[in-house]
């Protein structure tokens, strides 16, 4: 799946992959859910009413912004 990103939305992105946990942290971890990436996303954005614009997103819109930062969406 291929997303077009506005500029607003790669500065959140680009947030957010400042702030990823290191490969190691991660298998710590463990898996990462759709829960993982909501909290992860809205912790940069605003909630918004609808899809959103990049600093405001809903939570599905959030989770795509992380999934994103992340390298699970290209």
């Amino acid at each position: 799946m291929s997303l077009t990103i506005s500029p607003e939305q790669q500065r959140v992105i680009d947030e957010i992959t400042t702030q990823l946990p290191s490969d190691e942290d991660m298998e710590k971890i463990g898996r990462y859910t759709l829960a993982d990436a909501i909290r992860e996303g809205s912790q940069f954005t605003e909630q918004a009413n609808g899809w959103g614009s990049g600093e405001q997103a809903c939570a599905l819109h959030a989770a795509a912004l992380s999934a994103k930062a992340r390298g699970y969406i290209k």
